[in-house]
């Protein structure tokens, strides 16, 4: 057993590393155990490959679990628990190897394509000897195994018969031909093609840090529910509080689309193709650490739009130096992918790129000594419901609900885009949530562009509810009533002001006939441990009283609504995007009907065709059935405007807190219309 930098692994190391999470539990467990000093694993490598002989055990343990460093099984060590790479066979004659960790998404994915390209299987890397494949370092192993086919060629050349070099026993071990440039002709530089998908989160979305809680669940929780100390829903519940929303969030349409996109690396004659995605975690989240509130407020700062599409640039531009392409680059092709303000750092994105090597891009190219290629195009992009929501005190813009997005540039120039798609929020009606159209100041659409209105609010077509919620909110602001009404709030105009709202919301449809049963409760939104029974979806009138030093209590009213919402309609859109993107030439895989992270419900799968096939006959608001309309609203859309109060942990303690009466972040637009602004 061995732990290895990305950069060291070879290509027989790669069926025997170990899942990160499981990985560094074994460290920690072994390093618990051993009473006289550190595993002698611990002391061949330091994070920067030197020699240490009092590494820091916290640090290594960190690496491993983030995928910096790698746990490699050995022959005498057993096969991993849960390995980064299966082979998969779909027939005796062939299969596939298959990344199962999210944790090794950038620096393993092309690693594995070249394997897969080339056909290489368990039995060729598990060879032993000199000039084995396994023995191939994995950094660059395209190049490597390029370079082994000509080898090969040349050695064919001299002995004819010989197997080719992917099905050959014997290859691996033979010694290479000798060359010299004065026996071979001068070879024409290749064309090289890449094909880059970038995918940017949306604000408190992050694919990790989603799946980090699951683990701390598992880590924390399993023991003292066992014991009855606590439930399993109390222990998530205050894990979350404390960990921040990111953490909370389910993985978004962003981070699944990105686990579609096709990696891959080839040679065909004289062109060289290689293709690969990049993902970056969303505004107002940092990988493993807390969520920044500055980035999540403002959409500025070392979590904002601008260092998002930075950090992004900065990957690409890594990717491509590890490839170490000898010459300049024929075409790069790219397809964006945002949600939220991930899609208004798509489009930003997209502004950088057409700025050619004085953008950002050209930038990063520029840090690692990459030529800007020859002809850059941008293919595809795709938005789901595109909100700058920018707050920049600096230039005078206090409201993320306007216009104002600088230093961030939204526009998105349809000359400089093949197609674009925008996936709306029919039902979103935030205040801060404003939308960014790609329609002109007219309501006119260029021809290559489409924005497409879909049922739901924000996150139902984006992504990030978890499979299940129990909604209890307040939709109305908490009216205050007069003390001589205390004792009768029936009695009072501020309830017949929300009789009235209540009265339209029953019109709307949120609760019926396809609404879901709910743990109730007497106080608003409680932890867990103070839910009571099931029961029915409910719309009331909610009475909250409060010490006031005056003869009466203070009473204040609001509208209350009360559901469990599912969350997998979020589905939907991902599949409407899914085909319009393939369409388009986007290299995504298809969806696997029977994954946990993607399956649509039995109710919703008539309902996802029904929008899929009418999006793409042109529509631009699918229409439902009565029925249709009715399931979707009352069993998975969500209430996005309330004037709930924060949640956070204090001092160890689940606490809400109201910074005015009815201030929110979530708060609706005065006449319950959305704000929209034209593409500009």
């Amino acid at each position: 057993m061995k732990i290895v930098p990305t950069r060291d692994l070879v290509a027989a190391d790669l069926p025997n590393l170990e899942n990160p999470f499981v990985a560094a539990e074994k460290l920690r467990a072994l390093i618990q155990s051993d009473r006289l000093g550190l595993p002698p694993a611990l002391s061949r490598l330091t994070p920067f490959g030197a020699r240490n002989p009092d590494p820091r055990p916290q640090e290594l343990i960190r690496q491993l679990g983030n995928g910096e460093l790698w746990l490699v099984h050995g022959v005498g060590d057993g096969k991993p628990v849960n390995p980064v790479l299966r082979w998969q066979e779909d027939n005796p004659q062939q299969g596939r190897w298959v990344v199962t960790a999210s944790e090794a998404y950038f620096p393993l994915h092309d690693r594995v394509s070249s394997l897969n390209t080339n056909r290489i299987g368990p039995r060729q890397l598990a060879r032993q000897g000199a000039g084995s494949l396994g023995l191939l370092p994995t950094e660059n192993l395209a190049l490597a195994l390029q370079r082994r086919r000509h080898e090969e060629t040349l050695q064919q050349t001299e002995a004819p018969g010989d197997s080719p070099l992917l099905s050959a026993s014997t290859v691996a071990s033979r010694p290479a031909a000798t060359t010299t440039s004065e026996s071979s002709p001068p070879q024409p530089a290749p064309d090289i093609h890449l094909e880059v998908g970038l995918f940017t989160d949306g604000t408190l979305n992050n694919a990790d840090n989603s799946q980090a809680l699951e683990r701390r669940i598992e880590q924390e929780c399993l023991a003292p529910f066992e014991r009855g100390e606590i439930s399993e829903a109390e222990c998530r519940y205050r894990l979350g509080l404390e960990m921040g929303l990111s953490y909370t969030n389910a993985p978004s349409n962003i981070a699944k689309l990105a686990d579609l996109y096709i990696e891959s690396s080839n040679t065909v004659d004289d062109t060289i193709r290689h293709r690969f995605m990049a993902y970056a975690p969303g505004i107002g989240t940092k990988t493993g650490d807390g969520d920044s509130v500055m980035g999540m407020v403002t959409g500025m700062g070392d979590t904002g739009i601008e260092s998002q599409v930075d950090r992004l640039f900065r990957e690409v531009a890594r990717r491509i130096f590890r490839l170490e392409l000898q010459h300049t680059i024929a075409s790069l092709q790219l397809d964006l992918f945002g949600f939220s303000r991930g899609a208004a750092s798509a489009r930003h994105a997209a502004h950088e790129i057409n700025l050619g090597p004085e953008g950002a891009l050209g930038q990063a190219f520029k840090a690692e000594d990459i030529e800007w290629p020859e002809h850059v195009n941008i293919r595809f992009i795709g938005l789901f419901d595109c909100v700058a929501a920018i707050i920049n005190p600096a230039n005078g813009d206090l409201s993320p609900g306007n216009h104002l997005n600088a230093p961030v540039n939204v526009y998105l120039n349809p000359d400089h885009v093949e197609q674009a798609v925008h996936l709306t929020a029919a039902n979103e009606h935030r205040t801060n949530f404003a939308l960014n159209s790609l329609r002109n100041a007219d309501g006119s659409l260029p021809a290559n562009f489409r924005e497409i209105s879909l049922p739901g609010v924000h996150s139902d077509i984006g992504g990030g509810y978890g499979d299940s919620q129990r909604e209890d909110i307040l939709i109305s602001p908490l009216y205050p009533i007069p003390e001589d009404r205390a004792r009768w709030p029936e009695q009072s105009m501020q309830w017949d002001t929300l009789e009235r709202l209540k009265q339209q919301k029953e019109r709307e449809g949120w609760i019926g006939d396809f609404s879901l049963p709910v743990r109730l409760s007497e106080r608003l939104d409680p932890r867990p441990r103070g839910l009571g029974p099931e029961g029915m979806a409910s719309l009331e009138i909610y009475q909250h009283t409060s010490e006031h030093p005056g003869p009466s209590d203070r009473v204040e009213l609001a509208l209350r609504m009360l559901r469990q919402v599912r969350g997998e309609y979020s589905r939907v859109a991902l599949r409407a995007m899914q085909t319009l993107a393939i369409k388009a030439g986007v290299p995504l895989d298809s969806i696997d009907p029977e994954d946990e992270a993607t399956r649509l419900p039995a109710d919703l799968k008539s309902i996802a065709e029904t929008v899929v096939e009418q999006i793409s006959a042109g529509a631009e608001s699918p229409t439902l059935t009565l029925a249709q309309q009715r399931l979707v609203r009352q069993r998975y859309i969500h209430y996005s405007a309330h004037y709930n109060p924060f949640k956070f942990m204090a001092l160890g303690t689940p606490t809400a807190f109201r910074l005015f009466r009815n201030f929110s972040p979530n708060a609706p637009t005065q006449n319950g219309e959305r704000i929209v602004h034209p593409n500009r």
